[in-house]
């Protein structure tokens, strides 16, 4: 079974517009979505309202040209999943052609013909040609229309998919065809069954998913922190108690080592070395002093880590 899921996101890139664009009103199906949503166009294309959409379904009536065309979408937001009927544009003949959409079947390219006089030409022809990711098939979808006049060929740019039709019609027909871009957004169903445990009444949003791991990364990491610097310390202490009046060296040594590691300094190892030998004149074994060491380096990287989760990722009110 393919655990690949797509979600796709309006990125505001609009394709040319093919067909008679010198005849007809502009029509665009993104105007009834917002209004569905209870906002406006600009919205929809600046403010990442829609966290998914694509085309369930496309009814087109036609006979030499194409009378008129029917968008039908589904789209996500952060709260609510809508179906929504886009308006019938165009006129009232023709045969009704209907195509029906798999639930992850995306438009990835679109070809046809048209007549180009400006007073009286149509769209003529449509083909749609679709991608299913889970059977990773492309489908051919029905060629409408008869005449057969000057032709087109529209496709996204790489990454992308149709989404949202616009266009022209006249009173009779649709003259000219457009379609808005959407970014295609890859997720697993692992990640969407782990956003579903965090979120269970949220849809999918990757960037919160990872900022909610973060925290529980952090939130799991900071008492381990303070438990091995309160360990550290108290290492720390018996070896220079046991230096006898030694304890800056040990100090030295230490700040030595995280400018080394901080730097990539290879030059500060023999000052590294220097500390060491003082101090194994005072009392500490070469094991005493590795150890310190070792568990020095361990205690930079946790806070390190610690640090760059509360940084990164936004977690400055995590305690």
């Amino acid at each position: 079974m393919n655990d690949e899921k797509w979600t796709i996101k309006l990125n505001g890139t609009k394709s040319p517009l093919n067909g008679n664009i010198k005849r007809g009103i502009e029509i665009d199906d993104l105007d009834k979505i917002a209004k569905e949503l209870g906002t406006n166009k600009s919205d929809l294309l600046n403010n990442n309202i829609i966290k998914d959409i694509h085309v369930k379904q496309i009814k087109i009536w036609h006979g030499d040209y194409i009378d008129s065309i029917q968008f039908f979408y589904k789209v996500t937001t952060n709260d609510k999943t809508y179906s929504i009927n886009g308006d019938k544009h165009g006129g009232n003949g023709g045969k009704e052609t209907i195509i029906k959409f798999e639930d992850d079947e995306y438009i990835l390219a679109i070809s046809g013909k048209y007549g180009h006089f400006e007073l009286f030409g149509n769209l003529d022809q449509l083909k749609f040609i679709n991608y299913i990711p889970s059977k990773k098939h492309i489908k051919l979808c029905t060629n409408c229309g008869q005449n057969n006049n000057t032709s087109f060929d529209m496709s996204p740019a790489t990454g992308t998919v149709y989404t949202c039709f616009f266009g022209k019609c006249s009173d009779n027909s649709i003259t000219s065809i457009g379609m808005y871009e959407g970014s295609i957004q890859i997720q697993s169903q692992q990640l969407q069954q782990l956003s579903d445990l965090l979120f269970p009444s949220k849809p999918y949003d990757f960037p919160a998913l990872k900022q909610e791991i973060a925290r529980f990364k952090y939130q799991e990491l900071a008492p381990r922190v303070r438990n091995e610097k309160i360990k550290f310390e108290e290492l720390t202490t018996n070896l220079k108690t046991k230096t006898g009046g030694s304890e800056d060296i040990v100090d030295l040594l230490l700040h030595a080592q995280k400018e080394a590691i901080k730097n990539n300094d290879q030059s500060i190892q023999g000052q590294i070395t220097a500390y060491k030998n003082i101090l194994e004149k005072k009392n500490l074994t070469k094991d005493e002093l590795q150890i310190l060491l070792s568990k020095h380096t361990e205690l930079n990287q946790l806070e390190e880590h610690l640090a760059n989760l509360q940084i990164n990722e936004g977690l400055a009110n995590c305690k």
